[in-house]
């Protein structure tokens, strides 16, 4: 049972503020969609006058990363934490303080009216904070087995202040920073996959939970671990047959272990295929990206954003869909309109991926992709505009 020690206080605090789901599910939604559509006008017309800091290149992929991703992952951590340790989660004030961190970051990103060195100062500092905000209910409720959330949210903090320090240097793309970035997110979503997919499927499913077997828990984590180190330490975008041997292991194992996680039995429920198919999308891309090591046709961008999109993309739409039902108190059950957001990022991975395998002119291909993705997000926004804006519907708090 949660430690609230007063009711009331807790009900006088503004709903979007009660937990960290409420306001970084919100607006990090909602950044994506304003981040694509302002890519998509880019792409439209590379003449655009304005600029935003670092050039749309380097925008466009810092800011679905560090911007949008970063601050799902947050969100959901600094809510999880409350449920793993009985410990409030962050709100109020603090979490404002924490939220502003992150939307002054983004502001001063889209109008860089300040000095470069200022801005990549306010944007790495989101990170360490939420890490230290995530540390002390793991450290205080003694959960060591989540204390590896803390050095891979440190992690991403050192990808992200090198993103900046590569952008001051001169280098207006910084790839392998990218390439790292994406690696160490899946990595955290295989984690955290391994862990809640299963238990919410044998719970919807009413059928026995797989054990997890340590072997083939590790072996779905540690290759992945290590190209991610790799592209982190090396900053080698070239194709190697060594890495290529590492990214099909984690794809083999990691599609072995979904498969027993009973799929199959989820396809009347979107709550959970989407989550069974967004693990797929990870799985197939990974193997894409060992089919660009090992020499094949493979283009490395489409592989990385078959992770972006299906993987990130279409994971954090099952998750927040869900987790904003579970903890305002509401049936976990969504109508047609999400159903469709899920189908219509799948499709915008697929699309994005082959996009360069068919065409010499993908430029239009890349605009379907897009549309995709946001409407998927528009859809999130509109129907969980009141959901995560309101009080819990069972008066309890958060």
């Amino acid at each position: 049972m949660l430690n609230i020690t007063d009711l009331k206080q807790e009900q006088k605090k503004p709903p979007i503020f009660r937990l960290a789901f409420r306001p970084f599910f919100l607006f990090g939604s909602l950044f994506s969609v304003i981040a694509l559509l302002l890519w998509g006008a880019f792409l439209n017309n590379p003449a655009l006058a304005w600029q935003p800091y670092g050039g749309w290149l380097w925008w466009h992929g810092h800011e679905m990363l560090f911007g949008f991703s970063t601050a799902i992952i947050v969100g959901f951590l600094l809510t999880a934490i409350q449920n793993w340790s009985g410990i409030p989660g962050l709100s109020g004030w603090p979490l404002v303080g924490l939220f502003s961190f992150w939307l002054v970051g983004r502001l001063l990103m889209l109008f860089p009216v300040v000095p470069g060195e200022i801005i990549a100062i306010v944007d790495t500092l989101f990170l360490p904070l939420a890490a230290y905000a995530l540390g002390k209910p793991i450290v205080a409720a003694k959960l060591w087995r989540n204390l590896m959330f803390i050095p891979l949210l440190l992690l991403l903090a050192w990808t992200n202040g090198h993103n900046h320090y590569r952008l001051i240097n001169g280098d207006m793309l910084s790839l392998p920073d990218t390439q790292a970035t994406i690696l160490i997110i899946t990595l955290i979503i295989v984690i955290m996959g391994g862990r809640v997919i299963p238990f919410f499927t044998s719970n919807a499913t009413r059928t026995q939970k797989p054990q997890p077997l340590m072997s083939l828990e590790l072996l779905s984590i540690v290759p992945l671990g290590v190209v991610a180190l790799y592209s982190l330490i090396t900053g080698n975008l070239a194709s190697e047959l060594g890495i290529g041997i590492l990214f099909l292991v984690a794809a083999l194992v990691n599609l072995f272990r979904m498969g027993r996680w009973q799929g199959m039995l989820t396809w009347n429920n979107p709550l959970l295929w989407s989550l069974h198919l967004s693990y797929l999308l990870i799985a197939i891309s990974l193997g894409l990206l060992g089919a660009y090591h090992f020499g094949l046709p493979i283009p490395l961008s489409a592989a990385l954003h078959g992770l972006t999109i299906g993987g990130i993309g279409l994971m954090i739409l099952a998750m927040i869909s869900r987790v904003s039902l579970g903890h305002t108190g509401r049936m976990l059950q969504v109508g047609i309109w999400i159903t469709l957001g899920y189908g219509a990022l799948a499709v915008s991975a697929i699309v994005r991926v082959v996009a360069p395998l068919i065409s010499n002119h993908p430029s239009s291909l890349y605009m379907i992709s897009i549309a995709c993705w946001v409407f998927a997000y528009l859809v999130y926004i509109v129907i969980y505009w009141p959901v995560l804006t309101q009080p819990r519907v069972d008066g309890r708090p958060g």
